[in-house]
């Protein structure tokens, strides 16, 4: 609860442009996600008031499930969303207390993990082998080992690629990988590591 209230005193105090991860377009998790093909499912962990998934429903995707922490991010973005809000899945809730029935083609996530310490990163990597059916991806993104080491006011973990993948194995391993700087709205600009991996 007291980081469910960290967050929505961010989304309910802030702007977009105040928000360091914000972004005008999700053009690199869109990339790496990839075309739909004949998947159907997908998760955003820590969607925020992101656009993406405007964007999956554009595409095509057929069960979008956005999960975050605060309740004033998921209703912006159903609001944003309009009518077409009805079309999507929203939970409010922490990443470690997720569980589907129903494995998911692809997980999501643009810096949550590594806000993530010590054995809730072990809980997250057993969730997400949980959640995500053999053959689907995971598409992650944290701070890469030169990038800040804090965001709102916590302190962060920092990962190579190489490291994402050793502590995601054996239940997925590395397909790919990418080096990317976010410029903030404020023009600062943070080294973000982005890594695909595949559900063994």
């Amino acid at each position: 609860m007291e980081a469910a209230g960290h967050w929505d005193s961010i989304y309910t105090s802030r702007s977009t442009d105040e928000m360091s991860w914000t972004q005008e377009s999700p053009t690199i998790s869109v990339e790496l996600i990839g075309p739909r093909h004949d998947r159907t499912s997908i998760i955003d962990v820590g969607a925020g008031v992101s656009t993406l998934a405007d964007h999956l429903l554009d595409t095509g995707w057929t069960r979008i499930v956005l999960l975050d922490l605060s309740t004033e991010a998921l209703q912006a973005v159903c609001c944003r969303l309009a009518d077409r809000c009805a079309e999507i899945e929203l939970i409010t809730g922490a990443v470690l207390d997720f569980s589907t029935d129903r494995p998911l083609d692809v997980w999501h996530d643009r810096a949550v993990f590594h806000f993530l310490h010590d054995e809730d990163r072990s809980r997250y990597v057993a969730t997400a082998a949980r959640s995500v059916q053999r053959g689907g991806h995971l598409v992650m993104a944290t701070f890469a080992n030169d990038g800040p080491q804090q965001c709102s006011g916590l302190p962060t973990m920092r990962y190579s690629a190489d490291e994402l993948g050793s502590i995601f194995s054996p239940a997925f391993k590395l397909e790919s990988s990418l080096r990317r700087i976010h410029v903030t709205p404020w023009g600062s600009e943070q080294p973000f590591t982005w890594v695909v991996l595949r559900r063994i």
